[in-house]
């Protein structure tokens, strides 16, 4: 682990749950392994520790840097950390990542998930730089878009689905992770002022403020995490597309040789620049995958 990461000591007790040992650590959060005192599982415990933005005290707090903007952004990243543990604790879906606990701690708040054995599909594609076999993209992908229908008619969008937000079981079942961006529809009419954007995967309407986000927002992610999965590297920026539409040629072209039409026509189609060219429910998406 980078000595960088500045982690919670193990056997330190968080609510029920003792730390057993770091498993990484990103902009925003440090994740542990840890065992749940009440039932001897494992389980996963995010805590939210925004590096950029706070410190950890000596008291184990975590604390906003003596800056006005990072006390006023840390609250408000810490106040979306709790919103998204508790989108996740509605969902029952297999293929959504399970939600044993969410608690405020130390200054801040942390989420327990269920522990899965396995990797994230952006670990699986970078062993085999692509070139996904097609049953094995549909294996993936439908439970997908069968979480994400959920996700959905809840009145919500996951907005950064991406290769690292899917991990993938050792039995090739799939986990929809990290809803950090996730938002009730009702609100996205109302201007965003930080947009949620991961290059290569995020349409062109997702990085502007009044841009018209719905289901169709997330398909063009979807579409695009499964072109990565063909090609083995993120797809062009939507920004990078919009200047030189020729740019990225389409699937139908560049991977007819190794995929069925039906497969690759999809993909197409989900990745339109233009939104309502798309498939406007993940539905729609999934119906052309089988077709």
């Amino acid at each position: 682990m980078p000595k960088e990461v500045d982690s919670l000591q193990p056997h330190t007790m968080l609510d029920r749950f003792e730390l057993i040992k770091v498993l990484g650590g990103g902009g925003f959060s440090v994740v542990y392994l840890a065992k749940d005192t009440k039932t001897n599982d494992e389980v996963v415990i995010k805590e939210f520790f925004p590096a950029k933005l706070a410190k950890r005290a000596e008291n184990k707090h975590i604390i906003p840097k003596d800056d006005d903007k990072c006390a006023k952004l840390f609250n408000m990243g810490r106040k979306l950390f709790f919103q998204e543990a508790s989108i996740l604790a509605n969902f029952n879906h297999p293929n959504i990542v399970n939600i044993v606990g969410f608690f405020s701690a130390n200054g801040t708040i942390y989420t327990a998930m269920g522990y899965e054995k396995g990797d994230s599909l952006y670990q699986y594609i970078k062993k085999t730089k692509g070139k996904m076999p097609e049953d094995q993209l549909m294996k993936i992908f439908l439970p997908v878009l069968s979480s994400l229908r959920e996700v959905h008619q809840l009145g919500l969008l996951h907005l950064d689905i991406k290769p690292g937000n899917i991990f993938i079981r050792e039995d090739l079942q799939p986990i929809l992770l990290d809803f950090g961006a996730a938002h009730k529809l009702v609100r996205l009419a109302e201007p965003r002022t930080f947009p949620v954007v991961s290059h290569g995967f995020s349409p062109p309407e997702q990085s502007l403020k009044t841009g018209n986000l719905g289901p169709w927002t997330d398909v063009y992610a979807i579409g695009a995490t499964m072109r990565t999965c063909i090609t083995g590297k993120p797809p062009p920026a939507a920004k990078d597309r919009r200047r030189d539409p020729e740019m990225m040629k389409p699937a139908t072209e560049e991977f007819k040789d190794g995929y069925s039409e039906k497969l690759l026509k999809a993909i197409d189609w989900a990745m339109e620049m233009v939104p309502t060219k798309r498939p406007q429910t993940v539905d729609e998406f999934a119906a052309a995958l089988r077709r």
